[in-house]
């Protein structure tokens, strides 16, 4: 598999990163592989780690008095877990494959030196998590209440600078 250029074709990281950049998240990166159900990430608990769907679909839920609300399939070429990674927030859903899953897992260890040898990047990264976030809330209106980050880029980079400091 073409982690490279997996990579540089997701536009998560193809707008922000250079080319060196991108080659050193690859050479760091690792490709996974889930069955059916197996959850990728899971509601409330800690994080450092993101994925981007290279096969497969995954859903998108949460958990509401009702039992669990599916908010969203995600295919290949999205990410999820991103907010953990560059924050350290709790999960905000559950990530669940709905069949055999290839994606490739970015942890906090591979991002962490493309930060410290460019800090302007976690400005473009907030900007990023912030908007993708939008866009999964006006893709659904049940998201909207169930994963608002409530937080707006600036709180988003500050955390992430706190995060990626320690």
């Amino acid at each position: 598999m073409d982690v490279r250029g997996i990579l540089n074709a997701t536009s998560f990281f193809n707008v922000v990163l250079d080319a060196e950049q991108l080659d050193t998240l690859a050479a760091s990166a690792r490709v996974v592989h889930f069955g059916k159900r197996d959850v990728l990430v899971r509601e409330r608990e800690l994080g450092a780690s993101m994925f981007v769907l290279v096969d497969g679909k995954v859903t998108v839920s949460v958990h509401s008095p009702a039992g669990e609300k599916t908010i969203a399939t995600l295919t290949p070429g999205e990410v999820v877990g991103e907010m953990s990674l560059f924050t350290g927030e709790r999960r905000s859903a559950t990530v669940t494959a709905a069949g055999r899953v290839a994606a490739i897992e970015i942890t906090k260890d591979a991002l962490k030196p493309i930060l410290a040898g460019a800090p302007a990047l976690v400005d473009r990264f907030a900007a990023l998590v912030e908007q993708r976030h939008a866009e999964l809330v006006s893709r659904n209106h049940e998201a909207r209440r169930a994963i608002s980050v409530g937080m707006g880029r600036t709180e988003i980079a500050a955390r992430m600078s706190a995060f990626y400091s320690g």
